[in-house]
């Protein structure tokens, strides 16, 4: 008996898993549709979020993976043959943090980003407002995009580097006492 529940519990699964598929393949097409411009062999290997989608323009052969979301208030362009990885964020606006509230208020700066041709993004990429990537340019995994990129050059982030350092006595102290934070900090018991 167990091994028919067993059974049954993976074939429901597996179908819950195919539904869930052609749902982010539904919502992919429909997307692609409300796009500026959308070239031949657009491809979303997985779901794929965009905002303002009338403000994107995308070439042919343009790849973009799993788990990417475009922020297109601002307008993105990109060129044809580029390939992105998955977990891509590209943002074409901010908010205003010098305006009437705090953090920030609900006025927003659209600066565009334009990505240019036979471009290859890395996993882990995320693009800041104004940006322009160069034809050929490659964006190494993980890398923080702030600046615009030249063709053909290969970037990514600095190596890592000490911002400064905990108060040693008191993470001492701390880690004896075994006072560790739980959810959201508050004290393990």
């Amino acid at each position: 008996m167990r091994y028919l529940i067993r059974l049954a519990i993976v074939w429901f699964s597996r179908q819950i898993e195919r539904f869930n598929q052609f749902v982010v393949a539904e919502n992919n097409c429909y997307v692609m549709t409300k796009l500026k411009h959308c070239g031949d062999k657009v491809y979303f290997h997985g779901a794929v979020t965009i905002i303002a989608p009338t403000n994107v323009v995308m070439q042919d052969n343009v790849h973009i993976c799993n788990n990417s979301y475009l922020d297109a208030r601002g307008g993105i362009t990109i060129g044809e043959n580029t390939h992105i990885s998955r977990n891509f964020v590209v943002h074409s606006s901010s908010h205003d943090y010098l305006g009437s509230c705090l953090p920030y208020d609900d006025v927003y700066h659209l600066k565009p980003v334009t990505i240019g041709r036979n471009v290859w993004i890395g996993t882990n990429v995320l693009i800041i407002p104004g940006v322009t990537i160069g034809d050929g340019a490659i964006i190494a995994a993980g890398a923080v995009v702030s600046k615009s990129v030249r063709p053909l050059a290969i970037v990514g982030n600095q190596p890592p580097r000490v911002l400064k350092y905990r108060e040693q006595e008191h993470y001492q102290r701390l880690d004896q006492a075994k006072s560790y934070g739980g959810v959201s900090g508050k004290p393990l018991k």
